[in-house]
C-alpha cells in the first residue's frame, strides 16, 4: 500500500484498497487469519494538507480465523476508523510520540504498517465462534457444542477417594 505524494495532487486520492490473505500473510505471519467471504477492505481519502498528508480512512469487512476454544471456524467483523497525518520527515528523524502522527522520508507513503497495526487493534485477545462457546473437552477432545461431554465429571467421581464407598452395597 504505497502511493506517491505527486499523484496525491489537492484534491486528494480516494482509496478502495482490498487486503488479500497474502498481504495479511506477509504484514501479519503469526496472525491465523484470512479475509471473510465479503472481503477486507480500507476505504477512504489521502488529501494533502500543506506539506502533510491526512488519511481519513475505514477499515471494515470480517476475517476468517479459529475459535480459541473448540477449533471450529470463527467470523470477526472488522470495524476501525483510520486518523493519520503523515508528516515529511528525514530516516533518523524522531516524529512526535503522537501515534496518529507517521513520519515519511521521499516522495512515497507507506500504509502497510497502519493498517497492518488497525488491524491486530481490532482483533480481541480471545477470537470465539459465539459467545456460549463451549470449548473442547479437556479428557476425550470432544468438541463440546456437538456433543454433551461428561468425561470431565467421570474422571473426577472415579479419582475421588470416596469412589469406592460408593460401590459398596449394604
Amino acid at each position: 500500500m504505497r502511493f506517491k505524494i505527486n499523484e496525491i495532487g489537492d484534491e486528494g486520492i480516494t482509496l478502495d484498497v482490498p487486503i488479500t490473505s497474502e498481504w495479511l500473510a506477509s504484514a501479519c505471519p503469526d496472525l491465523e487469519a484470512r479475509p471473510g467471504p465479503k472481503g477486507l477492505a480500507l476505504r477512504g481519502r489521502l488529501s494533502r494538507s500543506g506539506d502533510d498528508y491526512l488519511l481519513m480512512g475505514h477499515i471494515a469487512g470480517g476475517l476468517a480465523m479459529t475459535c480459541a476454544r473448540c477449533l471450529e471456524p470463527a467470523r470477526l467483523l472488522v470495524d476501525a476508523r483510520v486518523t493519520l497525518t503523515f508528516v515529511p520527515a528525514d530516516d533518523d528523524e524522531e516524529v512526535d510520540d503522537d501515534a496518529d502522527v507517521v513520519g515519511f522520508a521521499g516522495n512515497e507513503i507507506y500504509l502497510d504498517d497502519e493498517v497492518r497495526d488497525e488491524i491486530l487493534l481490532a482483533i480481541p485477545v480471545q477470537v470465539l465462534c459465539t459467545d456460549a462457546c463451549r470449548g473442547l473437552c479437556p479428557v476425550c477432545g470432544g468438541n463440546r457444542n456437538l456433543l454433551p461431554c461428561t468425561c470431565e465429571e467421570d474422571q473426577r467421581q472415579s479419582a475421588s477417594r470416596f469412589a469406592t464407598l460408593g460401590k459398596l452395597k449394604i
